[in-house]
């Protein structure tokens, strides 16, 4: 097989096994902390409604990930992991990143082998493999710095031989004009990308400086390099459409609000130019923990051993984000800079195959020389082993057990509410319920709402208003005490200005008398499964007006004889007052039918037959009084 073919071998296999192993460690869940903001949950809203994203919007990138998500979405079926799709955006710029990285090692070395090592030491470094496998941009800004370095290079090549040929002629205006366009992506894509800028406009001005005299490919290239501004009209668009989606803050325009938006001061707080401190906890051992000293010091040492011109192109390059890391070493500057770890990679390679070639020209027997070379490869297989050992446990971000944002959301959904049912609950219930809906499209038809809607929609009974039972304290507090509540679920109380009065047709009549004006109306159960909890709803009605506040212990019967379990303890759930605590027996008005939601453990191997209702309060002295003890079946 010839090199050129083994190269490419190479390559691809580094390609797909980056591959195999982002999508095997790939994001599919979410913390709570990251339902409440930032970049990551951001991104996502804006991928999958075409919203803006976080300021100045990311356009093109928010476009194409629209795309990517309602494509693949459509293709692997509504059962497919919405967040998975998301996450795997960040993957295929992963990908074309690595390919490109290899192509670079190539072009700077000519040594396959290296280029895979290399190539995969950096695939398996923290940062990179963290945000492939996660929803944010920046791997798509590596990528684009990788194809501008990669067309500089190539640019170069082709003035070389044009020199030696003696050429006079125009070459590679086409490399030119894509790295305008390159360029100017930075505008409508991650801002900082655009600090190779000025080392890459050295970098061709002088090997050819008449190019200034060429006022049309100048004005061609000034074009492409401003076209991905056009992007910013679906920011305007979006935002006109969509005033919700502004943010904080009060403008008197669209316009006024898209020129406040795309000159943002997010992240301004964070620059400093002080020289005190001189360093954090993160500035600047973040630099050699990502890549380890061997490669970043290599990566220096490669660098100089590179041809002048391409020495001082990638060296200015690296200062430039030097500087940037050292002004915003107390914000995200380890995000930033990630285009800077990949040109350090491809420097290394440089030194990497300075040693390989120094080897060849020794006058070592051909066995030693074999050994030497065996050596190298082993030692860094070593490194990309031990960034495989060190990254692995924090980068995969697979099946975490701590990706529980989601179940208090789902926990609101699986009581059923209402077709377009409007739902107050607290934070993270709400930021959960919205998420569902909007990402994963379960149940978009039920609403997040906040309390001024909420009492809103009391007064209007436009729509079935539920409270959480988390959220309810804060509610019946806000909307008063002729609120009437009801039971719906484990999670749910539904809540409203007038009581119910009817027993639902699909619940079993019992017409239990309990005492103080109050009777079990009715039961619904499903069967018992042994060993799961089972979920048993009451109805309550109050044929006269209550007098106390009567508190509720529900247990599972075999026979009449309540259920024990294994220490003889007997099976129950207990409620301080009905609803889940939320509504006292003495707020009941007469004729209202309550609807009271349980969920009792079973002991393994229990079937219960039917269940004893205890209704009871605790006296001042501490004793404890029952108004009725009820079997129902």
């Amino acid at each position: 097989m010839s090199d050129r073919r083994l190269a490419r071998w190479a390559g691809l296999a580094l390609v797909l096994a980056a591959a195999l192993l982002y999508l095997a460690t790939l994001d599919n869940g979410l913390r709570p902390g990251e339902l409440a903001g930032g970049d990551l949950i951001t991104h996502q809203y804006a991928q999958v409604q075409a919203r803006p994203s976080n300021a100045p919007g990311y356009p093109l990138y928010t476009l194409g990930g629209w795309l990517w998500f309602h494509g693949l979405r459509a293709l692997l079926g509504p059962a497919s992991n919405p967040t998975a799709i998301l996450s795997a955006y960040s993957t295929l710029w992963a990908l074309l990143a690595l390919a490109l990285l290899y192509i670079l090692i190539l072009e700077l070395t000519g040594n396959w082998l290296i280029g895979l090592l290399l190539g995969a030491f950096y695939a398996l470094s923290y940062f990179f493999w963290y945000y492939a496998v996660s929803s944010e941009q920046y791997t798509s800004a590596v990528a684009q710095t990788l194809a501008m370095v990669l067309l500089a290079l190539r640019w170069e090549a082709i003035q070389e031989r044009a020199d030696q040929a003696g050429d006079q002629r125009t070459r590679g205006d086409g490399y030119l004009l894509a790295l305008a366009l390159l360029a100017g992506l930075a505008l409508a894509h991650m801002v900082t990308v655009a600090v190779i800028a000025p080392p890459l406009l050295w970098f061709i001005l002088a090997r050819r400086p008449q190019l200034l005299r060429r006022g049309r490919l100048i004005a061609a290239a000034c074009a492409l390099a401003l076209l991905p501004l056009l992007s910013y009209a679906f920011i305007y668009l979006r935002g006109a459409q969509h005033p919700e989606w502004r943010g904080a803050g009060d403008w008197p325009t669209t316009a006024a609000w898209f020129l406040a938006f795309v000159s943002t001061g997010q992240g301004r707080a964070e620059l400093t130019w002080t020289l005190r401190p001189l360093w954090t906890a993160n500035f600047p051992a973040l630099l050699w923990q990502n890549l380890t000293w061997i490669p970043l010091l290599g990566g220096l040492a490669g660098l100089a051993l590179l041809p002048r011109r391409r020495a001082l192109f990638l060296g200015s390059t690296l200062l430039l984000y030097g500087l940037l890391a050292f002004i915003d070493r107390q914000g995200n500057w380890y995000q930033v800079v990630m285009p800077a770890y990949p040109l350090l990679v491809a420097c290394f390679a440089v030194a990497v195959q300075a040693l390989w070639r120094r080897i060849a020209l020794t006058t070592w027997p051909e066995s030693r020389r074999r050994l030497a070379w065996a050596t190298l490869t082993a030692l860094l297989l070593a490194l990309v082993i031990v960034r495989f050992l060190h990254s692995w446990p924090h980068t995969n971000q697979r099946n975490r057990g701590d990706d529980t944002a989601l179940l208090p959301g789902r926990a609101i959904l699986a009581d059923r509410p209402e077709a377009g049912a409007a739902i107050f609950g607290e934070g993270q219930e709400m930021l959960s319920l919205r998420y569902l809906g909007a990402i994963w499209g379960e149940r978009p038809d039920v609403e997040a709402v906040g309390s001024q809607e909420a009492a809103a929609l009391l007064a209007s009974a436009a729509r079935p208003l539920y409270v959480t039972r988390a959220a309810a304290p804060l509610l019946t507090a806000e909307l008063g005490a002729d609120l009437h509540l009801s039971s719906a679920g484990q999670t749910l109380i539904r809540l409203s200005r007038t009581p119910a009065d009817a027993l639902p047709a699909d619940a079993r009549r019992l017409d239990l008398p309990a005492g103080d004006g109050l009777t079990l109306l009715g039961i619904d159960a499903p069967p018992p499964l042994a060993g799961q909890p089972w979920p048993v709803r009451l109805y309550w009605q109050a044929q006269g007006q209550p007098q106390g506040d009567w508190s509720i212990s529900l247990r599972p019967t075999l026979a009449g004889q309540p259920l024990t379990q294994a220490g003889g303890e007997i099976v129950q759930q207990d409620a301080a007052h009905p609803v889940h605590g939320a509504y006292p027996t003495s707020r009941w008005q007469t004729g209202e039918v309550v609807a009271d939601d349980y969920l009792l453990p079973l002991p393994a191997g229990a079937a219960p037959d039917g269940v004893q209702v205890v209704l009871y309060r605790r006296l001042a002295d501490g004793s404890f009084e029952n108004l009725a003890v009820l079997q129902a079946p």
